[in-house]
């Protein structure tokens, strides 16, 4: 009786010492996660210009609302047009360069810091190069058509609507592609050179080596590459904002600068909080199912 009591107590003391270490990063996540979540959809609830002193409780109206704007909608639109972008683009660009650099090219070392620099640098500073560089009379890609004879190809690149947003992809796929290619080229190197030595033993082609052996190995840099891009994706702003504000016309707006215009340029604290958590909503149902079913993929391959 009395070890057991004994027992008991050390569990006691043990669980207690447990809850106080947990107690500080459960706060932390409850005051700056939960807490955040809760009181901006408490705010949606309302109308409120964020100067009155009592907000008025409107119930769904926000929600309803922005239900039926076209301007809502094209944000969401682009918001998806830019996940698939995403996605695709400096994803393979990046595990392309990684491939490449894999196979041990002369100056490998100065390519990685040439391929990895342009995501060093902040969001503003990148807006600024390429608002620059998209600059439609002296801009340095309106400069190059002309000196090559294709001047007529040139064109006001962020000022009309048509083509903003292609424009913005390109700045978006030169600053984060080094992310990729870090990952990638990561998960190259420790894989174990004894896999690629036997494939190439076996007579496979180094294109076959890549396909059948570097590339299966490769899906928990996969998993992180695509899992980022995703949330890149839904929380995009920044480029977007100091390169168009959302413009022109609204053409290259995505949920996270309306939501922004919304709140700070016209006041509608409720309804740019309705924004957000439809944000919210909109991410969550992209993107947890989608790395959900990446990190099965991966528990499956290492079960094998």
């Amino acid at each position: 009786m009395p070890n057991f009591q004994l027992m008991r107590r050390k569990f006691q003391t043990a669980g207690m010492t447990h809850a106080i270490f947990l107690s500080l990063p459960i706060t932390l996540f409850a005051v700056f996660y939960v807490y955040p979540i809760v009181s901006t959809f408490n705010l949606s609830l309302h109308s409120w210009d964020g100067f009155s002193p009592t907000p008025k409780y409107v119930g769904l109206r926000n929600y309803v609302v922005l239900l039926h704007q076209s301007r809502f909608y094209h944000a969401v639109l682009n918001n998806i047009s830019w996940l698939v972008f995403l996605l695709l683009g400096p994803t393979s660009l990046g595990l392309l360069l990684a491939a490449l650099l894999d196979r041990g090219m002369k100056g490998e070392s100065v390519f990685r810091v040439l391929f990895f620099l342009p995501f060093t640098i902040p969001a503003v500073a990148v807006a600024a190069i390429w608002r620059w560089m998209y600059e439609p009379t002296s801009g340095l890609l309106t400069t190059i058509l002309q000196s090559v004879g294709l001047g007529g190809l040139a064109q006001n690149w962020l000022g009309d609507p048509s083509i903003v947003n292609f424009a913005l992809m390109g700045s978006m796929l030169w600053w984060t592609t080094g992310f990729a290619f870090l990952v990638f080229f990561a998960g190259l190197r420790n894989i174990p050179v004894e896999y690629i030595e036997a494939a190439r033993i076996e007579g496979a082609t180094p294109w076959q080596v890549f396909w059948k052996v570097s590339f299966p190995l490769l899906w928990p840099s996969t998993i992180v590459v695509l899992g980022m891009a995703a949330v890149d994706a839904m929380r995009l702003f920044d480029i977007v904002w100091a390169m168009t504000n959302g413009g022109p016309a609204y053409a290259s707006e995505v949920l996270a600068t309306q939501m922004y215009d919304t709140a700070f340029g016209r006041f509608e604290m409720g309804r740019a909080s309705a924004i957000s958590v439809y944000l919210l909503v909109i991410a969550g149902l992209i993107i947890m199912p989608y790395i959900h079913q990446l990190a099965k993929r991966v528990q499956d391959a290492e079960a094998e």
